[in-house]
């Protein structure tokens, strides 16, 4: 590939990028918050996310009440193809968003929390909670 070329590809990854920054939340809330009836977050393009009530509201039924001041919503995650091929997604944020997708795709907490999800921990996160999640492309 000719320099140029590379060049004006990269300009474009580096431009779009920008762009679908703006749409990354530029916060997060509890799932407290969410409780007690807050259902949007900001996004960094200024724009407002609102949260579906529903998955909110069966989100609430499957984690525990001594939870919901430790985590948070949107649940972030970051795809990336490894260097053996495998796709995966690495959660963002700390060990309680590890601990809080950990919950809903296995119905359990370790004190590591889930690090990462495979394709079909992906799809049935998605599945059940669409407005919930955030996904974003891999910086490497």
């Amino acid at each position: 590939m000719s320099e140029k070329i590379r060049e004006a590809v990269e300009k474009k990854y580096r431009e779009d990028s920008r762009r679908l920054a703006l749409y990354w939340p530029a916060e997060t809330i509890t799932l407290l918050e969410a409780a007690r009836g807050r259902k949007e977050v900001r996004l960094h393009s200024g724009d407002a996310h609102v949260f579906d009530e529903e998955e909110v509201s069966r989100l609430l039924n499957l984690v525990p009440l001594y939870y919901w001041e430790l985590m948070r919503l949107p649940i972030m995650l970051r795809y990336r193809r490894r260097e053996d091929g495998i796709s995966e997604y690495v959660v963002e944020g700390g060990v309680w968003q590890r601990r809080l997708v950990e919950l809903i795709t296995k119905g359990d907490v370790t004190s590591e929390g889930a690090e990462s999800l495979n394709v079909y921990e992906f799809a049935s996160l998605i599945k059940s909670f669409k407005s919930l999640v955030f996904v974003t492309l891999a910086v490497e």
